[in-house]
């Protein structure tokens, strides 16, 4: 459980409670119609109105203690350059799910492994969870590529999971237990 909002700092970025001063980098990646070939984000962002909505609906998960999303940042800016957290949070069978996204202009430089790498510590000492899921669109290479380096299993393809941009989106599954986080917390 988690009383109050963790911040977190790896080698380059800071994690850490997304603001209203924040509406405009999320219209910005939201906007931009790369990052959208991966993901559809709901409700939509198309202004700065439905940026501070969509901060709000974040916050209200963290508020609920269902969900929680961190603003990434680098060390020497407080600019959000992203986002990363976990959802569908079940303490009972002590999994939850994770996702992270990133402007276009960051994409490609490590953010996206490191920031990952941060939730995964995050979940399993201070959660106590015993399985991480995440999942990515069939296209999306650069975000499985991610989850594999940070030691997830590919479990399977979701044909047809969603329809977004007039089409149907295939999903490719991946997990990790604690046990296995263990072990490679041990390799390194």
């Amino acid at each position: 459980d988690y009383s109050s909002f963790p911040i977190i700092e790896t080698d380059r970025l800071l994690l850490r409670r997304m603001t209203d001063n924040d509406a405009p980098a999320i219209l910005a990646e939201f906007g931009d119609p790369r990052v959208l070939e991966h993901l559809d984000p709901d409700p939509p962002v198309t202004d700065i109105e439905s940026a501070l909505s969509f901060l709000h609906w974040l916050d209200g998960m963290f508020t609920a203690k269902t969900a929680l999303r961190w603003a990434i940042t680098l060390h020497d800016s407080d600019t959000m350059i992203g986002t990363c957290g976990f959802h569908r949070w079940d303490p009972k069978n002590r999994r939850a799910e994770i996702g992270y996204d990133l402007q276009t202009a960051y994409w490609r430089q490590g953010y996206a492994t490191e920031a990952t790498r941060a939730m995964m510590r995050f979940c399993f000492s201070e959660l106590n969870l015993h399985r991480l899921e995440a999942d990515c669109n069939e296209g999306n290479i650069g975000s499985a590529a991610v989850l594999e380096k940070c030691g997830f299993t590919y479990e399977g393809l979701w044909r047809h999971k969603f329809f977004e941009h007039d089409m149907w989106i295939n999903l490719k599954q991946y997990s990790i237990l604690e046990t296995e986080y263990a072990a490679l917390q041990e390799s390194e």
